[in-house]
């Protein structure tokens, strides 16, 4: 099942949409529903989504700030816009920051419901296609030579699917795993490819998504240590403060025009 989420500061449109639109034919399912940005990307933190419908003005954090918050953090997500007007030069911006089709909320109530969702699955499936393939990955190759492409693009592989995993719970082995490879071959390619140790690599990639949580969302600092990977708070805030030079509650609470 596709599970989506329904963002709208109208509950009574969400409410709507959520009733009306024949989603299970399409193997969709609606798990949650949001009044603004911010609560969405809350909900995103904490449950696995798919797809996102969303309207483009909310309060707190508009539809445009979502979006771009939403391909920044989850570039999985696919994205559909609701609107009340057709509103071109937002569409059209909504679409070139990576929307897959918007819909017009007047539409809602005739016999269009069920191709516009066919049109919106044809085109889910179409970018998760797309996104599926070797992404473009800054790699720093010691020697071009020193390895075949199929190992370069077996770490490459791995890399993406690291950013891709909605938990970070993950270790060497598992990883080594997923590149068909021993613990220490792979961490031996991993060093020459990548130019830093795997260790390095992802505890830098656990500090990146634990700044963006804490930016994003009000979730407790224990649960995004538990999310991004650390083993507890305590240990989550010591790195924190070796890497960055402050607490992650300092760095949640600071003024955001000094990031």
């Amino acid at each position: 099942m596709i599970k989506a989420c329904i963002v709208d500061d109208e509950k009574l449109v969400r409410k709507g949409i959520i009733t009306i639109m024949p989603w299970n034919k399409f193997s969709i399912e609606v798990v949650a529903e949001a009044s603004n940005g911010v609560r969405a990307l809350e909900i995103m933190s904490e449950q696995q989504i798919d797809l996102l419908f969303t309207d483009l003005n909310m309060p707190e954090m508009d539809g445009m700030q979502l979006i771009r918050e939403v391909k920044e953090t989850y570039p999985n997500v696919q994205i559909v816009i609701l609107t009340c007007h057709p509103e071109f030069e937002y569409v059209q911006e909504a679409l070139r920051l990576g929307a897959i089709d918007y819909i017009l909320k007047t539409q809602l109530e005739n016999d269009l419901m069920e191709d516009m969702l066919q049109q919106i699955v044809t085109r889910y499936y179409e970018r998760l296609s797309m996104s599926s393939q070797p992404k473009p990955v800054d790699i720093n190759i010691v020697n071009k030579g020193k390895y075949p492409d199929e190992i370069v693009q077996s770490i490459v592989k791995t890399v993406i699917y690291m950013q891709e995993q909605h938990e970070m719970s993950f270790t060497q082995e598992h990883i080594a795993k997923v590149a068909n490879m021993s613990r220490g071959y792979f961490s031996q390619c991993f060093k020459d490819i990548m130019g830093t140790s795997f260790h390095k690599y992802l505890k830098n990639m656990r500090l990146t998504r634990s700044k963006k949580l804490l930016l994003s969302t009000n979730r407790p600092i224990y649960d995004i240590a538990l999310q991004t990977g650390f083993k507890d708070e305590k240990y989550f805030s010591r790195q924190f403060l070796l890497e960055v030079g402050m607490l992650p509650s300092d760095f949640r609470n600071q003024d955001p025009m000094n990031l």
